[in-house]
């Protein structure tokens, strides 16, 4: 009768030191599918955070508003580059054409340039209150402006005589709203994207022909 043998201490040792392999392996795989993971989310979050930040950019310059001189007053400007700021009226949410009730909402780079920032009035309804948020939003939105993505940079254009010029240097006064904007972002230094990202915006008035 033959008595069954056990493992020996060596075939022990080399069943230990396969188990072994296998775990690193194994560990090494899940913290690289965590890795990715966590890459692929970080890099959705922030793309969805620029789709979200130029989806506002555009819908501001659609609502943008065309306001008519009122007796024994002037024009009440609708846009402006100025002050280190882009500053726009547009409707009021939910508002049409027909109905009264405006927002100020003004963009700018914040902290140091280092952010793209957003400020928007509460709704007003006549021209006294829209002149002073107005006159206020250079400075609200750099005090209370949303912070948005990072930026390196920030620069505003608009189409005039044939091409696009920095904004800051094509206003006028009063200013006029532009027939084509050009919004130019450059991602800071910590961000997956690189180069600058543009959106161009069209007037309805010259949207049709797809050029200014």
């Amino acid at each position: 009768m033959r008595i069954p043998r056990g493992l020996t201490l060596i075939e022990l040792m080399t069943a230990l030191a396969v188990l072994g392999v296998l775990a690193t392996l194994g560990w090494r795989a899940l913290d690289g599918l965590l890795r990715t993971r966590a890459a692929v989310h970080a890099q959705s979050t922030e793309q969805l955070g620029w789709q979200s930040v130029l989806a506002q950019w555009q819908a501001d310059l659609d609502q943008m508003v065309t306001l008519d001189a009122t007796t024994g007053g002037t024009t009440p400007a609708t846009w402006s580059s100025d002050a280190g700021a882009v500053r726009i009226v547009r409707r009021s949410a939910g508002q049409d054409d027909a109905s009264p009730g405006w927002t100020v909402v003004a963009w700018a780079t914040v902290d140091d340039g280092h952010r793209w920032a957003r400020w928007v009035s509460p709704p007003v309804t006549s021209l006294t209150a829209l002149r002073a948020a107005w006159s206020e939003a250079p400075q609200r939105v750099r005090v209370e402006g949303v912070r948005t993505v990072a930026v390196a940079a920030a620069r505003v254009y608009v189409w005039g005589e044939g091409g696009w010029t920095e904004a800051a240097r094509a206003s006028t006064e009063p200013p006029s709203a532009p027939k084509a904007v050009r919004l130019e972002l450059v991602p800071g230094p910590d961000s997956r994207w690189h180069g600058p990202l543009t959106l161009d915006w069209l007037a309805p008035s010259v949207a049709g022909g797809k050029t200014p």
